[in-house]
Order: structure tokens, then sequence, then C-alpha cells
């Protein structure tokens, strides 16, 4: 008797680029947990940027590049429309606002259910009116935080309804928990050098807690910026302050610091908070709506104001004048909220029961 095959179901991602941002590895992350699962996948990259060292190929996924939008809008969007006709997917989970735009005026003339995923609290004025106009396009609407669900609804640039899906997190398998006395007390930073993530009152803040045993190590591209070599320069904390570059084993760094700190005035979900909080770290992070979200309920740190130096200087000040058991206590609180809200398979399990349902 023959058998017949079903054939796997279509699942189909944009996404503006393959940079590696948070954004970029959540999208990895379900798209390869779902081609695990008897799911054929494609990515569509709306820039020709990938930052990450993989084989798509041999994991069996497809994954497309369109060319610079400049002075050939015309074709790629043509482009972009046959790539999605001829490989007919059921579902296209759009990740990020720019793509979420694409996927709804694709829906316009094409026949597939959209999932869309908000991976931010605010977006530019700008954009607002476009979002407007297309709210109620998507068949589900995903955010990454309850912070960023309430302010789009609040600015109505979503219908109430909406689901959050945390950013799925790989729990670490830690042998032992540094938490030891030190001479020098090591911060790390996980964080590009990007204009949100200001690094400015960071260094600012070190400025302030100088002269002291400490030092900072930053893990994260330059992305060519000479400013921050200057900055720590004339600020005089040359001797606080190390920049690493892009290192694949970020764990390393942060089983080996005693805090995590990261001073950025907007985010979406950040995932550097989570996996320091995985790695049992206590963390000193700014007030923004979505840290103080997760970091008030895990009571696993300490928030600073936006913007401001002296804010940060001073929580740092209180996290190193801790003991090592106080800092143990928070680090283990930080970790136990990872392991019960933001678990890697929880989350995956989520998203393929989204898809299952849409």
């Amino acid at each position: 008797m023959n058998t017949v095959t079903s054939p796997k179901k279509r699942v189909l991602f944009i996404s503006p680029s393959l940079s590696k941002g948070g954004a970029e590895t959540q999208l990895l992350k379900v798209a390869e947990f779902l081609n695990a699962n008897d799911y054929e996948v494609m990515i569509i990259s709306l820039k020709p940027i990938n930052e990450f060292d993989r084989d798509f190929s041999k994991m069996g996924i497809r994954v497309a590049y369109l060319k610079s939008w400049f002075g050939r809008p015309a074709h790629n969007w043509m482009q972009l429309k046959k790539l999605i006709r001829d490989f007919g997917p059921a579902h296209v989970v759009a990740f990020m606002f720019i793509a979420i735009l694409f996927a709804r005026m694709l829906k316009l003339s094409m026949d597939f259910k959209l999932i869309s995923s908000i991976r931010t609290s605010v977006i530019n004025r700008k954009w607002y009116l476009p979002y407007k106009l297309s709210i109620g396009m998507d068949d589900a609407l995903v955010f990454n935080s309850k912070a960023s669900k309430d302010n789009f609804e609040r600015l109505k640039l979503a219908k109430k309804g909406g689901l959050v899906i945390h950013n799925a997190i790989s729990i670490p398998d830690l042998s032992s928990i540094y938490c030891r006395p030190r001479a020098v007390f090591t911060w790390v930073c996980v964080a590009h050098f990007r204009w949100n993530k200001d690094y400015v009152t960071l260094f600012e803040a070190i400025a302030l807690l100088k002269p002291g045993a400490f030092r900072l190590e930053i893990i994260g591209e330059l992305n060519e910026e000479t400013w921050p070599h200057r900055m720590i320069l004339d600020l005089g904390i040359q001797n606080y302050v190390r920049i690493l570059g892009f290192r694949q084993n970020t764990s390393e760094y942060l089983k080996a610091a005693d805090a995590f700190v990261l001073s950025s005035h907007y985010e979406g979900m950040p995932n550097a908070i989570l996996e320091a909080m995985a790695h049992g770290k206590p963390v000193v992070v700014t007030a923004i709506d979505c840290n103080k979200e997760f970091i008030e309920k895990a009571k696993c740190g300490m928030l600073s104001e936006p913007l401001n130096a002296r804010s940060l200087a001073d929580q740092m000040k209180k996290m190193m004048d801790l003991s090592p058991t106080g800092r143990y206590v928070l680090g283990q609180n930080g970790k136990k909220y990872i392991q019960s809200h933001f678990s890697e398979q929880q989350i995956l399990n989520q998203w393929m029961e989204l898809i299952v349902n849409t």
C-alpha cells in the first residue's frame, strides 16, 4: 500500500535584515525550532545584510536577501512578491515594524495568514499614520513585553487583544556562581555601539565612580565608531574600561563578572539583560518601561534614571557596596524569574501553538 506523505506546512519570516540584534536572534530561534519540527521555513531579509555565522542551507532553511533599495524600489518589490508566490507560505511572520508594514501591504494581494511581531515599545512618530491605516490586517499580533503592548494600545497603534510572547532565553548550565570577594569588581555590558544604548551616560557614570577598584568590560561591535575611544581618554577612564568588541562566547564573560550594567534609553526587550539574569548576575539598568516590567517583579537589581549619569553611578555604587551574598541573592532571583517566564522551550512552544491556531 502506498503511503501518501502530507506536504510540510510552510512558514515565511520577513525581517528588515539579519543584523546581529536581539530581534533577529529571536527570529532565528523560532525559525530553527519550526524547521526542526517538520515545518518548511524560509527567511526573507529586506536588506542584503547577514551578520550571523551560520550555514542556513545545511540547516534546511532557505534565506533570500533583497539588494539595496536605493534606485530599485519597484524591482525589489516585484522580486519580494515573486519570492513569496514561489514559496507559497501558509503563514508569514513579520518581525519588527518595517517588515510588518511590508507584510501588510503584501497581504492586500496575496493569500496568507499574517503574524506580526512587534519588538519595541516605541516607534518614530513618522510611522504612526501607516501603522494606524493598516491596523487590523494582521491575523495575530505579538508583542515581546507587556510594556510594548500597553504602549501601542494606548497610542491606538494596535487593537486590544494582542498576545505577549517573551523572548526565548537559554538557561546556562552553571557549575558554580561567582560570589566570592575580589580585589577588582568586574562589570560587564553586552551591547553594540548603537544610539539607543547610550554609552555616553555609562562612560560619564564610570568617570563619576573613579577612583575605585572596579572595571567595565564591554562586549559589542564598535560599528566603525571612533568616538568611544576618544571619550574614554577625555574622561580619563582608560584604566577602568575595556572595549573587547564582538565575542562569540559572551557566556564566559557573564560567568566571570560580578554584575551587569546597561544604560540604554530605549529598548524593545533587551536579550542582554535577560541573559545576564539567566547567568545569575545582579543587574543595574535604566528604568525604561520594558526594564521596569521584569526587574521590579524579579527583584534582581537596581534601576537608574535614563540619560542620568549621576543616577547610574549611584546605583552602580550601591551594587558594589552590597556583600557578595547580597548580590548572589539578587542574581538568583533573576535566574529563577527567567526560568519561570523566559525559558526557551516554553517560549518556542508558545510560538508553535500560535502558528497552529492561526
